[in-house]
């Protein structure tokens, strides 16, 4: 019985590297000698590798158009088939960049405004390729050019400008994406661009009539060095006088950041700060390392975090769980590069991945939280409730008993700890009757 699974297990294997191939003829061989008379098609609908991806996934996201057609004609797949992870072929082609497999499954019927769990549809892969032409053609099948985004992913516009594709922008804005349009945290198209570096698409983008002072742009071009960037936003009317999240002036962070070349540029352009007493460029390098503007500093900081905190509340009391987790981030970044650590934000992060069903995600924050706060029984809680969303019960139960020694009269640890001892016997039980 060993021989026959391990027999069939490298069949399997050979069917997943003849899709990725595009060895059609060898395939089919294969297909066959798995059918055990239910037909092909419906022995090897299971078959996935370990990320979940069906042959016909694999096919897609090489561009083997030739076994994708195998795989709908033939066999009568479905154009739209799932993978494991809620991903479709379509998906994987937009993924591996290749325009005539995208454009083939399309005239097959795929939905061309499928999207992945992140939120990202066949044009944002489209845009973030480099792929121009499979962007017009997902344009011209009626795909929205601003296609309604998750608040994390953004629109195609903004992928462009992160991975600083400037062909696939110049389709979108000749189809009039929205310049300005903003996530849910404030960034736009042009933020992105000028934090991604680039010269192009940032030019492109003004152009287009980005707001080249929203959330101020040229404070963000400041860590990049890309002085180019910094003169098109100065010349297109960027003002160096307003302040970013953290009430830091451009001038001040190029200072912080020791760019003498930058704080020079732009301190003729700068009005006088009233704290900086010797209004010159030695006296703004001093002042940026006086105590007085680090404890500044560190009040707008902490004014910043905790509204990043509340926006985050906020969303998960409205239950905009997606919408949370970027402002958590955020915080935690923030949190780490100030050198502290707050168990609750990873907590809070963790409960939001565990309400959209990303059990992994949930455990890693879970865990990270238990890390910085190791007594605390809600970051056990936490551990154990990813752990049952990934039907791991042994290991939840434990991770809930942990939360116990810390707390034994916590009665929502009491109930998931019973769930789970409970959970861990029926699966016990189904692998014993199988």
């Amino acid at each position: 019985m060993a021989s026959w699974h391990s027999s069939d297990e490298k069949k399997e294997k050979k069917l997943l590297e003849a899709a990725s191939s595009g060895n059609l003829s060898f395939l089919k061989e294969v297909a066959k000698e798995l059918d055990k008379g239910n037909g092909i098609a419906d022995e090897i609908k299971g078959i996935k590798d370990a990320k979940g991806n069906s042959a016909f996934h694999l096919a897609a996201f090489h561009g083997r158009t030739q076994i994708c057609q195998y795989f709908v004609e033939d066999l009568g797949f479905p154009v739209d088939f799932w993978s494991r992870n809620g991903e479709t072929p379509l998906l994987h082609a937009a993924m591996g960049g290749h325009a005539a497999t995208a454009r083939y499954l399309i005239s097959h019927g795929a939905n061309p405004v499928v999207s992945n769990k992140e939120g990202w549809t066949p044009l944002h892969y489209a845009t973030k390729n480099g792929q121009p032409k499979l962007v017009k053609f997902l344009l011209s099948s009626g795909v929205p050019v601003d296609i309604e985004f998750e608040w994390v992913t953004g629109t195609p516009l903004m992928a462009a400008a992160l991975y600083r594709q400037a062909s696939t922008m110049e389709v979108l804005l000749e189809h009039h994406a929205d310049v300005n349009a903003a996530t849910g945290n404030d960034h736009t198209p042009l933020l992105m661009s000028v934090s991604a570096g680039s010269l192009e698409c940032t030019k492109l983008l003004i152009k287009a009539g980005a707001d080249v002072n929203f959330k101020c742009p040229l404070a963000r071009a400041v860590p990049t060095g890309v002085m180019e960037i910094m003169k098109c936003l100065l010349e297109a009317g960027a003002d160096p006088n307003l302040r970013n999240d953290f009430g830091w002036l451009p001038m001040e962070i190029a200072a912080m950041q020791n760019k003498l070349g930058i704080v020079k540029m732009l301190f003729p352009l700068t009005s006088p700060v009233p704290q900086v007493h010797d209004w010159r460029v030695q006296g703004i390098l001093q002042y940026v390392r006086s105590n007085a503007f680090n404890e500044k500093t560190v009040e707008n900081v902490k004014k910043y975090l905790a509204e990043l905190k509340m926006k985050g509340a906020d969303s998960f009391k409205k239950k905009e769980y997606r919408a949370a987790i970027p402002f958590y981030t955020w915080a935690i970044q923030i949190e780490l590069e100030i050198g502290s650590d707050d168990a609750a934000l990873f907590s809070n992060r963790s409960l939001c991945w565990l309400r959209i069903g990303e059990g992994r995600k949930a455990l890693m924050d879970a865990l990270m939280a238990q890390k910085l706060k190791p007594e605390w029984p809600k970051a056990h809680y936490r551990i154990g409730a990813a752990k049952m969303l990934l039907e791991e019960y042994e290991q939840a139960s434990q991770a809930f008993k942990d939360g116990l020694l810390w707390d034994p009269t916590n009665m929502a640890l009491k109930k998931a700890h019973r769930e789970a001892v409970d959970c861990l016997k029926r699966s016990r039980l189904g692998e014993e009757s199988k």
